[in-house]
């Protein structure tokens, strides 16, 4: 089920039951643009009311990116528990080139207070690999080492993802996330027929990845014009919308 609000989060939190939402994966704004959206949260409030919508083993998933992601931590440093780094395609800020190094990366910040669901998403077709370790051993020559091989040919994720942008004639959004990405988030930390909120949903990637892949979704976007994008990217009649 698809459940989409035109309104501020703030004024929806309420109306969403508690202990519902199996996973928050969202966008929120930074304020580090001029974009008019571009306004920093009330963070104190929003862990409030994540907290309780959210069920006690639900990550919570945010993107950021400095000096906002020192800021968000520091917000909810008891529950931070790792962070991915998206690595982009294409550097920015070839302005300051002279000053400070191409920013090409974006961070994902990642709390919990609960085990969270976790599906790591494996790469595939690797070499096998061959590792000397030390094993103990009690006969006279001491430890003795031992070459392993690993039986399987997949490895588990880095916390560096590379993902490339969406591929498309204009942009939906000024700050839209690659789709791949988002999925991949979203398929690691919820199972299929899970419940998936993003409060500020722009125009509406996650809610398409969660149609993809078998998710609930709840979206909260306040910008009209995109919320109507977000609509019509995943076929649902405003109407129709909550």
């Amino acid at each position: 089920m698809i459940y989409l609000h035109n309104a501020d989060c703030f004024d929806v939190f309420p109306k969403i039951a508690s202990g519902t939402v199996d996973l928050v994966c969202a966008d929120i704004p930074y304020g580090t643009t001029q974009c008019r959206w571009d306004s920093v949260l009330d963070l104190a409030l929003m862990w409030e009311q994540l907290y309780r919508i959210a069920k006690p083993s639900a990550a919570i998933v945010l993107f950021s990116a400095q000096p906002f992601t020192s800021v968000l931590i520091n917000s909810n440093l008891r529950d931070w528990r790792s962070e991915w780094i998206w690595e982009k395609p294409h550097a920015t800020g070839f302005l300051n080139a002279k000053k400070q190094p191409l920013r090409a990366h974006e961070n994902i910040e990642v709390f919990y207070r609960k085990q969270p669901t976790y599906n790591p998403q494996m790469t595939h077709g690797h070499a096998r690999k061959t590792a000397t370790r030390g094993t103990p051993n009690t006969d006279v020559y001491g430890e003795a080492l031992k070459k392993v091989t690993y039986d399987s040919t997949s490895r588990y994720p880095r916390d560096v993802q590379k993902f490339s942008s969406d591929k498309q004639k204009q942009s939906l959004h000024s700050t839209q996330k690659p789709l791949a990405l988002v999925q991949y988030l979203i398929e690691t930390y919820s199972n299929p027929g899970d419940t998936v909120l993003d409060f500020t949903m722009g125009s509406g990637t996650a809610g398409v990845a969660c149609q993809q892949a078998g998710r609930n979704f709840i979206g909260i976007e306040k910008d009209a014009a995109i919320y109507r994008t977000a609509c019509e990217r995943m076929g649902i009649k405003q109407e129709r919308a909550a």
